[in-house]
């Protein structure tokens, strides 16, 4: 009996301490205060009071931070340490219906209803054509989409509970004035794209974890880029419509700049006026030590100071 209770107790008290656990979160590079607390479902305002030394503008690659409320946290996109009790994200969910893909083309507000799996685990020859015709160029020029992007489109679709897909551009005939000489576009491989209600960065962070895909993120603009290719490639790109590519840390193998899409699409350059501007993180210097005269005195054992140094100066105010 006393054996049994102990047990009891025990497992009651790892209960009671992981639902204290404080969770927190690494920040990857591309990151802002913002979409974290989205992520999240926080404001900035709770990040900022849970983390006394953070400054707005003062994340960078790596930091660890810590998470108000970690019951909301998303542990699967966000790497938080896991709640006793993992509730659904806002954004996922089961799809009503799997396989099955609602699209809206931005630049002339198409739509279409598509399904790109059959029960035996098919894309049907019918959604091809559709796929052709709402990723088609501005020219009215059409390409056949791959078959391995429309699979991955249906997973994205189905990960983020069938909400629509708005398509940004999908097949661009080669131009010379692209910042890429070979671009996924150009073979319709390539699909630009937002999720109706899901920050960017929650769709960039669940693309990357795809086989074999390309994926661009872009702060400035209101799109993340998807491809299929043969390894892996992710790159994070702050210009803005109009400017060259300014791309970040992990600029693996870009497959366009953002200028490719707002030139061939003028919609993406209002949707851009609209979107939020985020600086590229400033790189920080780490300051050098100062260096010591060969002839210097060795320090004192008692204060740390040269032996032969004058009253210690207090340190500067904060």
């Amino acid at each position: 009996m006393h054996v049994r209770f102990g047990a009891f107790l025990l497992g009651a008290l790892l209960v009671s301490t992981g639902a204290h656990a404080r969770s927190t979160h690494v920040v990857r590079h591309g990151q802002t205060l913002g979409g974290i607390a989205l992520e999240f479902r926080t404001t900035v305002r709770e990040l900022i009071a849970a983390n006394p030394r953070l400054k707005k503008h003062a994340l960078r690659s790596g930091q660890t931070i810590v998470i108000p409320g970690h019951d909301d946290a998303d542990p699967k996109h966000a790497g938080a340490v896991k709640a006793s009790t993992e509730r659904p994200t806002r954004w996922t969910g089961k799809p009503r219906h799997p396989g099955v893909v609602h699209l809206t083309r931005l630049a002339t507000m198409e739509d279409a209803i598509a399904t790109v799996r059959d029960r035996a685990g098919r894309i049907p020859k019918s959604v091809f054509p559709t796929f052709a015709k709402l990723l088609r160029a501005k020219s009215s020029a059409t390409h056949a989409i791959d078959a391995r992007l429309i699979t991955l489109v249906g997973i994205v679709s189905d990960h983020f509970a069938g909400r629509r897909l708005e398509v940004v551009s999908g097949f661009r005939p080669y131009s010379p004035k692209q910042h890429t000489p070979h671009s996924n576009h150009n073979i319709g491989h390539a699909m630009d794209f937002r999720v109706v209600g899901v920050p960017n960065e929650v769709v960039r962070d669940y693309c990357r974890t795809l086989r074999n895909v390309g994926v661009g993120y872009y702060p400035n603009s209101v799109f993340v880029h998807l491809d299929v290719r043969d390894a892996p490639a992710y790159w994070i790109d702050y210009s803005k419509p109009g400017e060259a590519p300014r791309y970040g840390e992990g600029g693996v193998d870009p497959d366009e700049g953002a200028s490719d899409v707002s030139d061939d699409f003028p919609l993406v350059n209002r949707l851009n006026n609209e979107a939020p501007r985020e600086e590229e993180p400033a790189k920080v210097s780490v300051p050098q030590a100062p260096s010591v005269p060969e002839n210097a005195p060795e320090p004192s054992e008692s204060t740390g100071q040269p032996a032969d140094a004058g009253p210690t100066a207090e340190p500067p105010p904060n």
